[in-house]
């Protein structure tokens, strides 16, 4: 029994199909049907039964799932065991971040990382912040930098480094731009360009517009805040973005005198031993907090 065969029987068993597992490990299906066959042979018993276009457990497949969890399992924590015998961090750091933490809050700390544990290959994932919190969740990766959520899974542990304000932003010429702030009565006339449903920063504008969030006149959705910003500055409608974005093209309001926040941190996997290389980052980006706060 090999370490690829579970991690090919993990994968299937989570997402419910070879092509996908297959994309995920970076192999092709029938390389992946090869070591699900091959295990099977092994324990003698068939573990998948393919319905349609899905894959599901057999009886015999949900007995083993918990083993093979604990196989792996014990599997990283042995490799973490060993990195830390080393005396300083080295090897590979698989950090995932959103495109916005990435572009406007990381450079300088990826760039002070580098400069001091140059041994550390640096692995970046850019990934939406909601999607980061479920791959720390499965085990999929140690390590990520994002927005952190209000209503955490009871698996991650959040860390807060920054914390973004976050205003209501017009192009200057927008007819709301000249007032000192704004209420969500008046943003209703006018039309949206927001964050994608189901992001944390999205459940953040719902929030302080539930009243009158489903007579929004949304024309546009999407997860790259860059995006929004030159939309906006196009007069093509109104958001709300961190006020860091702010510049000459786009204007800042608050909504109705309200002080509306996200907290952008670290997120890791709770009872997960880190690695060397992890815990470094960690620590610098504690440094970066208090030097802020």
């Amino acid at each position: 029994m090999h370490i690829a065969q579970i991690s090919a029987f993990l994968a299937i068993a989570e997402l419910r199909s070879f092509s996908l597992a297959a994309d995920r490990l970076h192999l092709t299906q029938p390389a992946v049907s090869k070591r699900i066959r091959q295990l099977e042979e092994q324990v003698k018993t068939s573990l998948f039964d393919r319905i349609g276009k899905k894959s599901i457990l057999t009886p015999s497949g949900r007995a083993f799932l918990p083993h093979a969890e604990r196989i792996l399992h014990e599997l990283e924590v042995y490799k973490s065991g060993l990195s830390r015998l080393q005396d300083k961090p080295s090897g590979t750091l698989s950090l995932a971040t959103s495109h916005h933490v990435g572009l406007h809050r990381l450079p300088q700390v990826l760039r002070d990382f580098k400069k001091e544990y140059p041994e550390v290959d640096l692995d970046l994932h850019f990934m939406d912040s909601e999607d980061a919190c479920i791959a720390i969740a499965n085990n999929e990766l140690e390590l990520a930098i994002v927005t952190l959520p209000e209503n955490p899974e009871d698996k991650l542990k959040l860390e807060p480094v920054w914390v973004d304000d976050l205003l209501i932003v017009l192009a200057p010429d927008h007819p709301l731009a000249a007032l000192a702030s704004i209420d969500s009565s008046q943003l209703l006339e006018h039309p949206a360009i927001l964050p994608s449903s189901g992001t944390f920063t999205r459940k953040i504008i719902d929030h302080y517009i539930a009243p009158s969030r489903d007579r929004m006149k949304i024309i546009l959705e999407t997860n790259y805040l860059e995006t929004i910003k030159v939309m906006v500055s196009a007069n093509l409608g109104w958001s709300m973005l961190p006020a860091s974005m702010l510049d000459h093209s786009v204007v800042g309001r608050q909504l109705s005198g309200l002080d509306i926040k996200r907290t952008l941190g670290i997120v890791t996997r709770k009872n997960r031993t880190l690695s060397l290389s992890s815990t470094a980052m960690i620590s610098m980006l504690q440094r970066v907090k208090s030097a802020t706060t």
